[in-house]
């Protein structure tokens, strides 16, 4: 049985974990704190939250060591979180514990000889915690392609890493009208993670499609009052908001990506501020390749040019991917370092018999 921590900031961590519970069903238990409408496949264990309880005597405040980011002294939440959960794995019989994300959890795992695989997000990450967090790890997880690996990342982490491609929770469809002369309909997709830099898009997006009507789904702490703005919040179902409308603006986040590639439509990628500059750097490599729009380039280019601009869509390969990795993971129980080579080694195969 495998185990699944998923990190209390932000639903992305929670999706993920629930792709994996439809791979795994009762092989996976998830442990997290954060509210999140699981499909009850894995066992779900809540644990208590990280944040302040007031139990924490502030003189006894140190920095924390380099190895941890976050790690106040003598918080109870976090005593009980730790106690809990160690608790469970031992027993639940948990043999490998997946880490989506968290240092601090990560060097609990290895100093009480659990074996945990990491899951690496996009971005700069070369400080001491990152760097022990993947060295302790028996390998790591990236859910993108080793195509968008950025240049700085050093050849023993490549190795180690298990790449698993873009995982969306959700299957867009793709049979999208393409018979548009221009650009009448616009969705803007807010997460909420803080969308400084998309809000700020919106008044350019009004001047710039003068007659176009937008849709602006999630979370917008300011408001415009204009008649083609449409302020919808969350809704239940927003592919099929966004399948009505000719382009689509969004940040970068990973799970946004993940779920964005799959459609045929024009996307205008726009990073946020965050840490590690995770967006930024994804940004980066969907512009090399080609994959989205950035906000100029709507200044020059005329809607004709916007709608048939190149448009490569993404494989899902997600049960194809994550069948293989439960598969390693059940067969290589005793030899788990050797898990990212054999998965190469067997998708490499896979593409070379397709190619024959």
């Amino acid at each position: 049985m495998i185990g699944y921590y998923a990190h209390q900031h932000g639903s992305g961590h929670c999706n993920y974990a629930e792709i994996f519970s439809g791979i795994f069903k009762k092989e996976m238990a998830i442990f997290t704190s954060y509210k999140y409408d699981f499909s009850g496949k894995s066992k779900l264990i809540k644990l208590a939250d990280e944040n302040p309880d007031g139990s924490v005597f502030h003189q006894n405040q140190i920095s924390p060591p380099g190895y941890l980011h976050y790690s106040p002294v003598g918080q109870n939440s976090i005593k009980k979180r730790s106690l809990q959960l160690l608790q469970c794995i031992v027993e639940m019989e948990i043999d490998l514990l997946i880490v989506d994300v968290s240092a601090e959890i990560a060097a609990l795992s290895r100093a009480s000889s659990i074996p945990y695989a990491y899951v690496r997000l996009p971005g700069e990450r070369n400080d001491l915690a990152h760097l022990e967090a993947f060295k302790g790890a028996v390998f790591t997880l990236a859910y993108f392609p080793e195509s968008f690996e950025i240049p700085s990342t050093p050849q023993w982490l490549r190795k180690k890493t298990i790449y698993l491609g873009f995982l969306s929770r959700k299957i867009f469809r793709t049979n999208i009208e393409k018979a548009k002369a221009k650009i009448d309909k616009i969705t803007v997709l807010s997460g909420k993670g803080g969308n400084e830099n998309l809000q700020n898009s919106i008044p350019f997006l009004l001047e710039r499609f003068t007659e176009a009507q937008i849709a602006l789904l999630g979370e917008y702490n300011e408001t415009l009052e204009n008649d083609r703005l449409d302020y919808k919040g969350f809704i239940n179902d927003p592919e099929t908001e966004i399948h009505n409308r000719a382009l689509v603006v969004a940040n970068c986040g990973l799970n946004t990506v993940s779920e964005l590639l799959q459609l045929q439509i024009p996307y205008v990628a726009i990073p946020e501020h965050r840490p590690f500059e995770e967006q930024e750097a994804m940004a980066e490599m969907l512009h090399r390749k080609g994959l989205v729009l950035e906000l100029d380039q709507l200044s020059w280019l005329t809607d004709q040019e916007i709608l048939n601009c190149k448009r490569i869509p993404i494989e899902n390969e997600i049960d194809k991917n994550l069948k293989l990795f439960k598969q390693l993971v059940k067969d290589e129980r005793q030899a788990y370092p050797g898990i990212p080579e054999l998965f190469r080694k067997k998708k490499e195969k896979s593409i070379y018999e397709l190619q024959r």
